[in-house]
């Protein structure tokens, strides 16, 4: 039985090439299962097949081109492959990740144990200064094992092939710049009544990005998980409900701003509460259609 994982490779995370791939060079595959890893490229940057040669030594591999490689366009590239060719398992991962050995047998080992059709799993965060990791640890999904999710993240995700078959369901191109393409994508399957479930043991790690270790960028990204949350609301549940949804979770989150401002005594929860506020913010602004330039 085949496995196929799909992993979009961007000229922002070159950096992170050598490290990404030799982490998939060293994955143990499970027994019974042979594993084949495709990369999405520009056509642009079709040198990293060198790299990609010299680092994949005992894996099967096959590179996709693309002339503009959006993020969900990228995404869709996989998924319309995955359509066409033979597989019982599939799954995302990114390419400034590090991925475990035994990420893949721990995955398939999820799966058949819990009777599910989609697994997620954490994202670990190298940083230079540990204050920056309990940011991240705020911002990052905070899960059980075994727990049910509605959605799972392209960074760690890892699924039964057929769902896709079966459904028509593809990556929102209109979130190329706004972001949660892949929590709108997954929140869909769960809605179709597919088991979606979380693999606290099946963790990949981020590599270092310095640049995203001052307040600004954590600012800017829960202002991005605001705007983002509004237009998936409204693409699940209809526009109408999706903007009383909205203005119910602005409400929400700002009572939840004003609760960790008043415990401020704890330095992480003046965080949560600034957290909370600029996500309140994002969705009143994405209530406003405010469109970002940049993906953040």
């Amino acid at each position: 039985m085949q496995i196929i994982l799909g992993a979009s490779l961007s000229k922002k995370n070159e950096k992170f090439l050598n490290k990404f791939l030799a982490s998939l060079n060293n994955i143990n595959i499970p027994n019974n299962f042979r594993l084949k890893i495709i990369f999405i490229i520009e056509k642009k940057n079709f040198i990293y097949l060198n790299l990609i040669q010299k680092k994949l030594i005992n894996k099967k591999f096959e590179i996709l081109l693309i002339d503009v490689a959006g993020i969900p366009q990228s995404r869709n590239m996989f998924v319309k492959y995955l359509k066409k060719n033979i597989s019982y398992y599939a799954g995302f991962i990114d390419d400034d990740c590090v991925v475990p050995e035994n990420w893949l047998k721990n995955m398939v080992k999820f799966i058949k144990k819990n009777k599910c059709d989609i697994v997620g799993g954490p994202q670990l965060h190298k940083v230079s200064n540990k204050f920056y990791l309990d940011l991240f640890q705020l911002i990052e999904p905070q899960k059980l094992h075994g727990q049910k999710v509605d959605w799972v993240a392209t960074n760690n995700s890892f699924f039964k092939s057929k769902i896709l078959k079966r459904s028509n369901i593809k990556f929102d191109e209109n979130l190329k710049n706004i972001g949660g393409s892949d929590q709108l994508f997954f929140k869909r399957l769960s809605h179709q009544k597919y088991k979606c479930k979380w693999n606290l043991k099946a963790s990949v790690t981020e590599s270092k990005q310095s640049e995203r270790e001052n307040i600004s960028w954590f600012l800017k990204r829960n202002l991005r998980y605001g705007y983002s949350g509004n237009y998936i609301d409204k693409i699940i549940y209809g526009k109408i409900i999706g903007i009383f949804l909205n203005f119910f979770k602005i409400f929400v989150m700002l009572l939840f701003s004003s609760f960790y401002l008043v415990l401020f005594i704890k330095k992480n929860n003046f965080y949560k509460s600034l957290f909370y506020l600029f996500r309140s913010i994002g969705r009143l602004l994405g209530i406003l259609n405010y469109t970002p330039k940049k993906y953040i």
